[in-house]
């Protein structure tokens, strides 16, 4: 539904958001509700074109009316004076006052005033701890402001009609709240999302599959794309709190249609409201809510973009009211950590990347982190605190050749159950990787430039992957058993895969260019392996259906992308697309390949990629001084 509205059904094979799945009871729960709610609605519709042809015959008399009305108030008196007979037991006179107080009008009006400010309050609390733009947080405190205040008037100016009015105002303010904002919402993600679909299209026509280039996740506005993430996640029903509000708000909404349908039906009706009449004392309370209201929301921003000014790796934070401590680090209540460098212009740069272990460990402390992408930073290990971060749901960290990550704990992601991306890339001295049992939703694994990974754990838990992709594991023989798999999409596998003609899949053909020495790294060839080590029928089943992207040709040194080299970058000057020489190809480009450092490479794709850019008019500008040999003028 979400790429039917983004229009992004055909990015990254129909994978691009990465929703993380409801668990089952709520999944439930939610058929349920959303049922009910149109079958409420349903009979609305039908209430209103039929106008209900049959109407009651017999109308009680207004003499039968009053005789109600004093039977109904001798009742509440005998209830009142068994609630306060001190001889009576004390669950009768509990019962009793319980009864005189639900058929008391004014507790009528106070329960519906109530329900309608706790259903948005609680709504406003999702909002703001899901760290939405400051816009939406301000539209719908208005909103709960505005209802407030509303009902306060109401309550303080009695009006003629009161009962319609009453039922017109409580049904334009939950009109509001379940469409309105909800329409506000998408629109600001449409408005928002801007993405080069030519650029990308470009690239899926020149760049083999499994390159970077290829992923629409990768030349996505990082930052952009993770807040259209959240505000489109929220509207999801994804908890019992979202369900309780979203169902509550839409089931209050039902009712109040029926009752205008009654009131228009019925004028008698509309004379007489269940709202207190001058009643300063609910008049009172529901503008001191309504600035309480106001206060909490702009202390829940003010405080927290305080406590993450020191930290502007912070993409994205919760709106959280915060209690300030003088020179504290740790109370930035962050979602999204964002800091990426990819495209180092001097060798300097790319040697000498910015150590993020400390950052990283300070904005996991409060346990709010649920995205990292970090890319050319200096990360050797994983921070502890990053285990609290529970809610994690999207990991990427791009590593650099020299400094990357090491190792990571086997029980790293054992309570990440919601994480849904996993990216690791150029981790060239990780040599495993720790558990995946626990990561239950994960739709996305990339395992990228990792040199040294000798084996993938298995796959056990992972059957809700979508998208599997291993790029550059040269001394990867093997694969785990993809039998829990049920609905892979897409399964790319570049450079190497011995497992293609080792034996793992069935016939072992050493001949095969993939099992020889590695021209570009020089792995050695690899060898048959015993009968004991090959694929699962599943397995073999899924590598055959994804064979035209899993066993391709090797990598050969003229469409390389070696790693940036104080020369190549020298010649190179920062320039993006500069030509520039480079030994036994005939032209070579500035470019920053796998967004390493911009250094001349020899790879045809990036020329390519680039002459059709300035063809069609698409992605960044071109300069006639230096890509004139590419076709600028």
């Amino acid at each position: 539904m979400v790429n039917g509205i983004m229009d992004t059904g055909d990015f990254d094979d129909g994978s691009f958001w990465l929703f993380v799945d409801p668990p089952p009871g709520i999944y439930r729960l939610t058929i349920f509700g959303l049922s009910s709610i149109v079958f409420g609605y349903v009979f609305i519709i039908l209430k209103l074109l039929t106008k209900w042809r049959y109407t009651t015959k017999i109308s009680p008399t207004m003499e039968s009316g009053r005789k109600i009305n004093v039977l109904t108030k001798t009742l509440m008196r005998a209830l009142h004076r068994v609630s306060i007979n001190r001889t009576a037991s004390r669950s009768l006179a509990s019962a009793a006052t319980k009864a005189a107080l639900l058929a008391s009008n004014e507790s009528i009006a106070r329960k519906r005033i109530l329900v309608d400010l706790a259903l948005e309050t609680a709504m406003l609390i999702q909002i703001l701890e899901d760290g939405s733009p400051l816009v939406l947080v301000a539209v719908f405190t208005f909103i709960i402001v505005a209802n407030a205040t509303g009902c306060a008037l109401i309550i303080f100016f009695p009006l003629k009609k009161a009962a319609l009015i009453e039922n017109i105002v409580d049904l334009m303010f939950d009109l509001l709240v379940t469409v309105g904002y909800p329409m506000l919402s998408v629109w600001y993600c449409l408005s928002t999302f801007s993405f080069d679909r030519a650029k990308l299209a470009i690239n899926l026509k020149v760049f083999p599959q499994g390159w970077l280039e290829t992923s629409a996740g990768s030349i996505a506005d990082p930052t952009q794309t993770v807040v259209i993430y959240k505000i489109l996640g929220a509207l999801r029903i994804s908890s019992v709190l979202n369900f309780f509000t979203r169902i509550g708000i839409n089931i209050t909404l039902g009712l109040k249609f029926h009752r205008a349908m009654d009131l228009i039906d019925n004028p008698r009706k509309q004379q007489t409201g269940v709202y207190p009449k001058r009643n300063l004392v609910a008049a009172a309370s529901l503008v001191i809510f309504a600035v309480l209201i106001a206060v909490y929301a702009e202390e829940c921003v003010r405080t927290s973009a305080i406590a993450c000014r020191p930290h502007p790796e912070c993409a994205m934070h919760a709106q959280r009211w915060t209690l300030l401590e003088n020179s504290s680090l740790s109370q930035c209540p962050c979602l999204a950590l964002i800091d990426n460098e990819i495209a180092p212009k001097t060798y300097a740069e790319w040697t000498n990347p910015k150590n993020l272990t400390n950052k990283v460990a300070v904005l996991a402390a409060t346990g709010d982190l649920q995205i990292i992408q970090l890319i050319n930073r200096n990360l050797p290990e994983l921070p502890n605190e990053v285990r609290g971060c529970t809610g994690m749901r999207y990991m990427r960290v791009e590593g650099h050749p020299a400094v990357s990550l090491v190792d990571l704990p086997n029980d790293m992601f054992d309570d990440m159950s919601v994480l849904t991306t996993l990216h690791l890339g150029f981790n060239v001295d990780l040599t495993r990787l720790p558990s995946l049992s626990g990561l239950t939703n994960l739709k996305l694994l990339v395992v990228a430039a990792s040199l040294s990974l000798v084996e993938l754990p298995a796959f056990d838990n992972l059957s809700k992957l979508e998208r599997l992709v291993i790029t550059v594991v040269p001394l990867l023989n093997t694969l785990p058993d993809l039998s829990p798999i049920k609905n892979l999409k897409s399964f790319v596998a570049m450079d190497r895969g011995a497992w293609c003609c080792n034996g793992f899949l069935g016939k072992c053909d050493l001949l095969n260019p993939l099992c020889g020495i590695h021209p570009v790294w020089g792995t050695p060839a690899a060898i048959c392996l015993p009968a004991n080590r090959t694929a699962s029928i599943a397995t073999r089943d899924i590598a055959a259906k994804f064979a035209h992207s899993i066993c391709g040709e090797v990598l050969r040194p003229a469409n390389a992308q070696p790693f940036p080299a104080e020369d190549t970058m020298a010649s190179c000057n920062g320039i993006l697309y500069r030509q520039c020489t480079f030994p036994g190809v005939p032209e070579a480009i500035c470019y920053n390949a796998r967004v390493m450092g911009i250094a001349c490479t020899p790879s045809k794709f990036p020329i390519e990629m680039r002459r059709r850019q300035i063809a069609q008019g698409v992605g960044d500008p071109c300069n006639p001084e230096y890509e004139s040999w590419l076709g600028c003028k």
